[in-house]
């Protein structure tokens, strides 16, 4: 787009704020339970999608603050139902994908750098989803609303080979977090190949 180097335009201010909304209600609203694949606190949500178009199509830096807007937005807009520890979650998956992509397109924004940003964006998505709910979210949920052991059970209905935390994030987590890359990966490139013409109109070109 014109200005594309500068990140905090009026424009691109008033784009990232009506992405960082579209994203808090599909976080809050949008959001798919996989029964019999996944335990039923593992939700499928869009939210990410709003962040890489804004990555694509605003700034390489703009899904940073769409991430950090949308998780606020939650918390004023909708509280927290998880003592926070649900939106720090979603804040450090998705950077783990805007990171990589952002930092890709920086470089050179051509298809095929888009699609490598996006196949390391899913990797990062998934290793620090891997992370965070080993370390923080998962005790945070243990310590706030049901025992570990309850929370184990609920991953080994699913799946028998769930039998501690470890095996918890390696057989549901990262599964699920490769899983979220992907779809919202897909979902993202439809949605910015059909908006080319419009991109094009304010100067902004995608390479194929």
């Amino acid at each position: 787009m014109q200005n594309e180097k500068k990140l905090f335009t009026t424009q691109n201010m008033m784009r990232m704020a009506l992405l960082s909304v579209i994203a808090v209600l599909l976080m809050q609203f949008g959001a798919l339970k996989l029964p019999m694949i996944f335990p039923s606190f593992l939700e499928l949500d869009f939210s990410e999608v709003p962040a890489i178009i804004g990555v694509l199509t605003i700034h390489p830096l703009a899904g940073f603050v769409i991430v950090i807007l949308k998780n606020i937005l939650k918390v004023v807009l909708f509280q927290t139902n998880t003592a926070y520890a649900g939106e720090l979650a979603n804040m450090v998956v998705s950077l783990g994908y805007i990171l990589p992509l952002s930092l890709m397109v920086m470089k050179k924004r051509d298809f095929k750098t888009i699609t490598i940003g996006i196949c390391v964006g899913i990797i990062g998505l998934t290793l620090a989803g891997a992370i965070v709910n080993y370390f923080i979210t998962v005790p945070m949920y243990a310590k706030l609303f049901m025992p570990m052991d309850a929370i184990i059970g609920m991953g080994n209905a699913i799946y028998s080979g769930i039998v501690d935390k470890g095996t918890l994030i390696l057989y549901s987590f990262i599964p699920f977090n490769l899983l979220k890359g992907s779809v919202v990966s897909v979902v993202s490139i439809i949605i910015v190949k059909g908006l080319q013409p419009v991109i094009k109109h304010f100067g902004y070109h995608i390479r194929g």
